[in-house]
């Protein structure tokens, strides 16, 4: 069965388009407020009990992969509930380090479908927000994969170096069966991160958690 850590090596973790549906109006990048119910837009059923800003404003730009399209797409083979459920779990941090994007960095990976920032270029928010991301995947994966149970050590094995001087981490949108943000796809969106080797070159590499 090929699953999510089969797709690591071979696809970058890219998850598939197909079944990622178009949006409607238009995208704000206004930072939404948890006390105005009214600016609050819908959650999907795996956000936190009590979401953060930043959650909310990665939510009022993004939408959610159905599950049946994480079951069956970003993980193939019509993965197991519990496989499912242990992706879900990592989609909260991903929508909170989008939440801390800017507004310009927000326009242009809207823009341009990828935004790429220099790890040591983070602010101190996107950087934390960032680790955040690694500590729910090391969790969320524990046990189901002994390889790619931690994702910054997966980086590590592909040549970023230990403070991720080469690196930069952001968010693409990319088609299927690609390792590359050269060819950006329409909806789905995945934390992406390319690691630059010495000869020029970057691996790319990064999972989907949401659509536009």
């Amino acid at each position: 069965m090929k699953t999510v850590w089969v797709v690591v090596v071979t696809v970058a973790l890219g998850a598939v388009s197909t079944g990622c549906g178009e949006r409607t109006g238009q995208p704000t990048t206004t930072a939404a407020q948890p006390t105005q119910v009214a600016d609050t837009p819908p959650l999907p059923d795996w956000a936190p009990e009590n979401p953060s800003p930043e959650f909310l404003r990665a939510a009022r730009v993004l939408k959610p992969i159905p599950r049946e399209i994480v079951g069956k797409y970003v993980l193939g083979d019509n993965a197991s509930a519990a496989l499912v459920g242990r992706l879900l779990r990592t989609y909260p941090a991903a929508y909170e380090f989008f939440g801390t994007l800017s507004d310009e960095q927000i326009e242009h990976f809207l823009s341009a479908r990828k935004i790429a920032i220099p790890a040591r270029s983070l602010t101190a928010r996107q950087r934390a927000a960032l680790d955040s991301w690694f500590e729910a995947w090391r969790k969320a994966i524990e046990g189901a994969s002994a390889e790619f149970c931690d994702y910054l050590i997966f980086l590590y094995k592909v040549g970023a170096q230990e403070d991720l001087s080469n690196v930069d981490v952001g968010f693409a949108t990319v088609p299927v069966g690609s390792s590359t943000s050269e060819t950006v796809s329409t909806h789905c969106v995945h934390i992406w991160f390319w690691v630059a080797h010495p000869d020029g070159t970057p691996v790319e590499c990064g999972i989907a958690f949401a659509q536009i």
